[in-house]
């Protein structure tokens, strides 16, 4: 997708979240660019990731305990993320309307969609806990 309207930077910045699933953080998303485009300041990055988020073209997630991540994938889907490592990667469970419809009953917001972060233990701290 050619980001609307923006510069080649934002492009940039759009193609490194998308291609990218480990949900960058903004500074890896710099650490990532800076090499090819040496003028970069990170808050160029900062303010690019939240244009881009407001557009919808990108999702940010705020992960518990760590700095936002940004996810390209725009499909409805859920997140796990490891309390050790701070690992976060997608799951893909069907979406449930029900929540939604719930939660707009509980408090008479208009629901306009949810998201969920699982939150434990990854496989490999998992292992790591057993050998210590």
């Amino acid at each position: 997708m050619v980001v609307r309207r923006q510069s080649k930077i934002r492009q940039a910045i759009y193609e490194t979240v998308v291609s990218h699933p480990v949900h960058p953080t903004a500074e890896y998303v710099y650490e990532h660019l800076k090499p090819r485009h040496p003028s970069l300041s990170l808050g160029t990055v900062y303010r690019n990731l939240g244009i881009l988020a407001e557009q919808g073209l990108i999702r940010k997630i705020g992960a518990q305990g760590d700095a936002d991540r940004f996810d390209g994938n725009m499909e409805p889907h859920s997140h796990v993320q490891c309390r050790e490592c701070g690992r976060l990667e997608d799951v893909f469970l069907s979406y449930d309307a029900q929540m939604d419809e719930k939660a707009q009953e509980v408090t008479g917001f208009q629901i306009k969609e949810h998201s969920v972060i699982f939150s434990g233990i990854c496989p490999q701290c998992a292992a790591k806990e057993k050998t210590a």
